[in-house]
């Protein structure tokens, strides 16, 4: 087995869908024993989120779950039984990390606010995930991908590009839960700044996350001009500003990112006449005509397939892309190069095709060693073999509705 970069660091986590488990799956993918917290007979809400093969539910089938739990191990417990919140207690003697998305009025309900866990163990790092954050006239608001995508403003500039006038269109939230990847992207980098920290202080802390602020951290560009302007950017604003657009060609569309290139995209489409005037030569001048501009880019790209503006792109150096499909994604030549995609096999689930870690370790490579977890499949494993239960308590423990 390959040493990994956190190869002996210990996860406990205790979340639900897509923010939390995406923070545990990215901690597991780089060696982390990570031990996941189901409810009995339900699991976590993402077994009964599609897509399923051929259409048809199944706890064990769920895409979306077969993707956010490679590498995890999961028990079942109840932790609204005695027995179920004493066992999760010895695993927090266990965890270095517990990553957790309950509301908080819950986890002081049962006893598990930081103040009460580090009592049991000092030196854990926790990591709470909730939609506003543990303070402020927000706290105890619910909250999912959309609330998040909207609170944190990230669904305002959506959409922009590909459309006449984005302005006049509603706010969109990016699709395939982009807020709550954000957060559970956000929440690994800290918790794994927490541990390194501990490394060297001795002591845990606790991470309060707020999902609105994870989302709100990515629209740094927008700030900085309302920073400046004093004005809010508008959809439009920001789309002459930041100097990219979509343009359709023969066979799809392609986008161009134009700002500081604008003589490379000139020089890629033959130097034509239109492009010394003025209005479009001096920089100064230029967003103040974008619209015009794109329509001139616009008949020159129409007369091209995809393929053509891409080789010529890379001719002239000029900042492009195909508009993929997640069909064109799969075939990709760059990914299949680079060996992004992992064929990865379930025992229920079968053979599918995952997404693989999207950056190289030399030392300590990122390695899926087995497939998401069935429901409760290592309840013998860490219950009997680390923690000392026997058979017999498990069977026990399952008639009673503890695990």
């Amino acid at each position: 087995m390959h040493q990994q970069a956190f190869s002996g660091v210990k996860v406990l986590e205790f979340c639900d869908f897509v923010a939390g488990p995406y923070c545990g799956k990215l901690l597991a993918n780089l060696g982390a024993e990570v031990i996941k917290v189901e409810k009995p007979g339900l699991g976590d809400k993402a077994r009964s989120w599609g897509p399923f093969p051929q259409n048809t539910p199944h706890p064990e089938k769920s895409g979306l779950f077969l993707f956010l739990n490679t590498n995890k191990l999961s028990v079942t417990l109840n932790l609204e039984t005695a027995t179920g919140l004493k066992i999760f207690r010895e695993l927090l003697k266990w965890a270095d990390i517990l990553i957790e998305d309950r509301p908080q009025r819950e986890m002081r309900r049962l006893k598990l606010g930081y103040n009460n866990i580090k009592k049991i163990n000092p030196s854990i790092v926790v990591t709470s995930i909730t939609p506003f954050g543990q303070t402020g006239p927000f706290k105890d608001y619910k909250g999912c991908d959309l609330i998040s995508s909207h609170a944190g403003a990230e669904a305002f500039g959506n959409p922009d590009e590909g459309v006449k006038d984005p302005d006049k269109y509603p706010p969109l939230k990016g699709a395939n839960h982009a807020a709550d990847f954000m957060s559970g992207l956000t929440a690994a980098a800290c918790t794994l700044g927490a541990l390194i920290g501990r490394d060297h202080t001795g002591k845990g802390q606790h991470i309060d996350l707020s999902q609105q602020e994870a989302v709100a951290s990515i629209g740094r560009q927008q700030l900085a001009y309302y920073a400046v302007q004093g004005e809010t950017p508008s959809r439009e604003f920001g789309r002459k500003k930041f100097g990219g657009f979509l343009y359709p060609c023969k066979d799809g569309f392609v986008v161009i990112w134009i700002g500081p290139h604008y003589h490379l995209v000139v020089q890629m489409m033959g130097n034509p006449e239109w492009a010394n005037e003025e209005m479009f030569a001096n920089p100064l001048l230029r967003n103040q005509y974008i619209a015009e501009l794109n329509q001139l880019i616009t008949a020159w790209t129409l007369e091209h397939t995809t393929e053509e503006i891409n080789a010529l792109a890379l001719q002239y150096g000029v900042p492009c892309s195909t508009v993929r499909s997640v069909r064109d994604l799969v075939e990709d030549e760059q990914l299949a190069f680079r060996e992004f995609w992992l064929d990865i096999e379930h025992p229920v689930a079968g053979t599918w095709r995952y997404p693989g870690a999207p950056f190289r370790l030399s030392a300590t490579p990122a390695i899926i060693q087995r497939p998401a977890p069935q429901l409760g499949e290592h309840n013998e494993k860490v219950f009997c073999q680390m923690l000392g239960y026997s058979r017999e308590d498990l069977v026990r423990m399952r008639q009673g509705g503890i695990i």
